[in-house]
C-alpha cells in the first residue's frame, strides 16, 4: 500500500521535543520504565516527546519515547539504553607504532619493518628497497613474514 498523496509531512523539531532528564542516582533503568514513577514529571512532556535520562553520576543513559501521558503517568517506549559503567573504548584493528615494545624482535638483516597507513606494518628488503609483504595487523607479522622471505631467498625454506 501506498502513503497517501494527503499525507502531513511535518519538521520533526515542530512535532517533538527532545529532552533531558537527569535523575537522582538512586534511581535505576528500571524504576525509570514505571509509568507511575513520573507522576511529578508527566505535566511537562508529552506523546511523541523524546526523553533522554541519566543519573546524577552519569553511569548509565536510556533514549525513551513518549508513547502516552495522562494524568500521574508518563507511558514510554525505550529506544536505547546504555550502561557507562561497562562501556569501553574500541581496540585499534592494527597496532600502532607507539604501542611496539621495546623487546619486539628485529627483522632479520638486509631487511625493514615499518608502519606506513596505506600498507598498514610492511616487511621491505633494502637492497633493492622492495615490499615484499605488507597489509600486517601487528609489527610481530610483518618480522615474521620478512623472516620468512629471508629464508626462502637465501634457499633455506624447503
Amino acid at each position: 500500500m501506498k502513503i497517501p498523496a494527503n499525507t502531513a509531512i511535518n519538521s520533526a523539531d515542530f512535532t517533538r521535543t527532545l529532552r533531558r532528564m537527569i535523575v537522582p542516582n538512586s534511581m535505576t533503568m528500571e524504576d525509570v520504565a514505571v509509568p507511575g514513577n513520573w507522576a511529578n514529571v508527566f505535566s511537562k512532556v508529552r506523546a511523541h516527546d523524546e526523553v533522554i535520562v541519566i543519573p546524577e553520576d552519569l553511569t548509565w543513559r536510556l533514549h525513551l519515547l513518549v508513547v502516552e501521558t495522562g494524568v500521574g503517568f508518563v507511558r514510554t517506549a525505550l529506544l536505547h539504553a546504555i550502561d557507562l559503567t561497562k562501556a569501553v573504548a574500541k581496540v585499534p584493528a592494527v597496532e600502532q607504532p607507539g604501542d611496539v615494545s621495546k623487546d619486539a624482535p628485529e627483522p632479520p638483516e638486509g631487511y625493514t619493518v615499518n608502519f606506513a597507513p596505506a600498507h598498514k606494518w610492511r616487511a621491505m628488503t633494502n637492497d633493492p628497497h622492495m615490499v615484499v609483504s605488507k597489509d600486517h595487523r601487528t609489527r610481530a607479522e610483518a618480522v615474521a613474514a620478512a623472516m620468512a622471505h629471508s629464508r626462502k631467498a637465501s634457499g633455506l625454506a624447503a
